[in-house]
């Protein structure tokens, strides 16, 4: 069996394209099954009620020697510590070539799309695969999520012809969809730092320095102003634990478009001393807007 999965601290992305390349690979031939190496975000939840389906079973087994299959990320530092013992048959992204290493030959499928969603819709059409109404929901949802609503930079003029072609399918209407899957995205009612800190976090190296980015989509700043003490210090405390060299946490306002930063760490210092109020106007991405310009900092 290929187990099929996503990135830790998994995204609407990752575990929506795990359960579609699931599908794909099975209509491929190939015994494969969905797994998410984390919770599911409220976001996700709401996703996978809308289209009818359960969600992916939690990846809670060893994975030395066993088959795995990749979506939606290609760096080492943001997959299972086991990873590296695994035999990784493939890959299926929209990121960076990052720092993944296999032990033998692969297929890989990497498109600069907004969503690694995308990807899977155009190689459907390679394949021959039928996109049923349960999965088209997945795959509008994933891609809406990731690019926000095709606000982010990431969107890509073949991402909106895709949802042209997508919510028929899915038969949503996409205006409403989308307002309802923001809301969903944006909801952190009765979460603590701690879970906060855990929703969408990533692990990098840039210019020898060892750091970790989470997001939170906000509507209103206002959702975390009560709770930016306790953030601040929940990523101090991480940061010693994990021995990282920073530990970032990016608050974006999806609304106004800008995002501030919450730093910590032994070179926390470079960033404040690159953008002293620590904000950004017009930034909605990671990928695209704040890896750019933490890579630029620390490779100088």
């Amino acid at each position: 069996m290929i187990h099929v999965f996503g990135h830790l601290s998994p995204d609407s992305d990752s575990i929506c394209s795990a359960v579609i390349a699931a599908h794909w690979l099975n209509h491929r031939g190939m015994d494969a099954t969905a797994f998410r190496p984390g919770e599911a975000s409220r976001e996700t939840q709401f996703i996978f009620e809308a289209a009818g389906l359960e969600l992916p079973p939690v990846l809670d087994k060893p994975l030395a020697g066993e088959k795995v299959y990749l979506v939606d990320f290609c760096e080492q530092e943001q997959g299972p510590s086991d990873l590296p013992q695994a035999h990784i048959v493939g890959l299926v992204d929209h990121h960076r070539m990052g720092t993944l290493q296999s032990h033998g030959p692969l297929e890989a499928w990497m498109m600069p799309l907004g969503s690694t969603a995308s990807v899977l819709h155009e190689l459907y059409q390679i394949h021959g695969a039928q996109l049923t109404q349960p999965l088209a929901v997945l795959m509008l949802a994933a891609l809406l999520s990731d690019t926000v609503g095709l606000k982010s930079p990431t969107t890509t003029a073949r991402d909106v012809e895709l949802v042209d072609l997508i919510a028929p399918i899915a038969q949503v209407d996409v205006e409403q969809f989308t307002a309802d899957l923001l809301v969903a995205k944006t909801d952190l009612n009765g979460m603590n730092a701690n879970e906060l800190l855990d929703k969408d976090v990533k692990s990098f190296e840039f210019g020898g320095k060892t750091l970790t980015v989470g997001q939170l989509e906000l509507a209103d700043f206002a959702q975390t102003a009560a709770m930016e003490a306790d953030l601040q210090a929940a990523l101090e405390q991480r940061v010693a634990a994990n021995g990282k060299d920073v530990a970032v946490l990016m608050l974006t306002n999806i609304r106004s478009e800008q995002t501030r930063l919450l730093v910590a760490g032994p070179a926390a210092q470079m960033l404040i001393d690159a953008n002293p109020e620590l904000t950004f106007d017009n930034c909605l991405s990671r990928k695209k807007q704040m890896l750019p310009w933490l890579n630029g900092v620390f490779t100088g």
